[in-house]
């Protein structure tokens, strides 16, 4: 069996004032310092040399008992000599005490290491007869620590003194009320007190001028829109009147005036002038060609020697830039809305003294020729209409077989 099983064993077998008895003798022999073996050999007699020989105390001794017997130096000496108990009371019985050293008792922790040990079952033990209950002595009860006296314990109990008595401030708080009172009254009566003082003032009624009502906003109405679909548009002086003011071509834009009799009222720079319905329309597609693509096709297909500059100059000019740029035109002409500078070649469309279009006259172009320029604005039987982003091209279509193509800036 282990030496901790064994320690277990004992302290499952004996009582702690054996035990008590027995560490008070070991104390007492080991004393200020000798080896366990010479201490074994004198408390027992017998001599056991596994023992060790390093000298030890019996501070060191009531030390290890107090900290667990976790020091296996002394476990097989002390195991040992709990075993022979006996034999230690008889020896010492017989030979004459020594003024003991140390006999503080000291409180066991009955675990030998920190290395868990599983205690055997406890044997059985019969029941003794009552007889031998009344044979047998009752041990008296010895406890392991002494207990403190009265005295000791009145140390930890508090003393209890009475409480204070507390000052009556009543009257200051009479004081400090009137004194409040006494300001507030005097801070809210002050404004009613000088109201009454001062000479009152007659009040002047004063009249408020009226203001006038705000002019309403007066929002523009909408514009809108018309462009003529077909050649040749007779614009009249009236509805269903056959004076005519203008001759209008397909493809041009107007700002409507209003609608009567089957007829459009178009502004015509200030001029009245009527179209009618059928010649009309308010939904005009927009072209998806470039200005270079369209620019392009006109160079190319078209005779340019009769200009003499690149096309798009021409449209920031006046009739004065024209003239001095190209030379005197052989004829003019003008009409309500437009002036017409004709050279050889073609003709300039000058409105509000700024080139609106260029006219080209007798070309022989016909309207296949338009084909690379994809699909057109707007068709009819006698002209076509392609447009970009900033031009419009036309090709007007006559009876006797001779076209003319027309470039406008929109």
């Amino acid at each position: 069996m282990h030496v901790s099983e064994r320690l277990l064993q004992l302290y499952a077998d004996m009582n702690a004032t054996t035990r008590i008895k027995l560490q008070d003798a070991i104390k007492q022999n080991l004393g200020d310092g000798k080896s366990l073996a010479v201490s074994f050999e004198e408390l027992t007699g017998t001599t056991d040399p596994t023992f060790s020989t390093e000298a030890k105390s019996a501070a060191d001794f009531a030390s290890w008992i107090k900290d667990g017997k976790k020091d296996a130096t002394f476990l097989p000496y002390y195991v040992s000599l709990l075993e022979m108990h006996e034999d230690v009371f008889h020896k010492e019985s017989t030979v004459p005490k020594p003024t003991p050293v140390d006999k503080t008792s000291v409180n066991e922790v009955p675990l030998v290491d920190q290395t868990m040990v599983s205690v055997p079952e406890p044997p059985v033990v019969e029941t003794p007869t009552p007889e031998a209950k009344s044979s047998a002595a009752k041990p008296r009860y010895m406890p392991e620590a002494p207990v403190p006296s009265r005295a000791e314990r009145a140390k930890y109990h508090r003393t209890i003194e009475p409480a204070r008595p507390r000052r009556k401030s009543g009257k200051w708080i009479g004081v400090l009320f009137i004194l409040v009172l006494f300001i507030g009254g005097g801070y809210i009566g002050y404004p009613y007190v000088m109201d009454l003082l001062e000479p009152k003032q007659e009040a002047q009624v004063v009249e408020e001028t009226p203001q006038p009502d705000p002019e309403p906003v007066v929002q523009d109405p909408e514009t809108n829109y018309v462009w003529l679909a077909s050649k040749n548009v007779n614009l009249v002086s009236e509805p269903n009147g056959a004076t005519v003011t203008y001759i209008g071509d397909i493809g041009d834009r107007y700002e409507v005036v209003k609608e009567q009799d089957e007829h459009v009222e178009v502004n015509l720079d200030g001029t009245t002038a009527w179209a009618p319905l059928d010649s009309v329309t308010t939904d005009w597609p927009t072209g998806d060609l470039t200005d270079s693509a369209l620019l392009d096709w006109v160079n190319a297909n078209l005779n340019n020697e009769w200009l003499g500059e690149s096309i798009p100059d021409f449209f920031a000019m006046n009739e004065a830039a024209l003239t001095e740029t190209i030379g005197a035109p052989y004829g003019r002409e003008t009409d309500a809305l437009n002036a017409y500078t004709f050279y050889n070649g073609g003709f300039f469309v000058i409105q509000d003294d700024k080139v609106h279009a260029i006219d080209w006259t007798n070309t022989q172009t016909t309207r296949e020729a338009f084909s690379p320029l994809g699909e057109a604005v707007l068709e009819t039987d006698d002209a076509v209409v392609y447009e970009s982003e900033t031009y419009s091209l036309r090709l007007f279509e006559g009876t006797n077989g001779q076209t003319r193509v027309r470039l406008t800036e929109k």
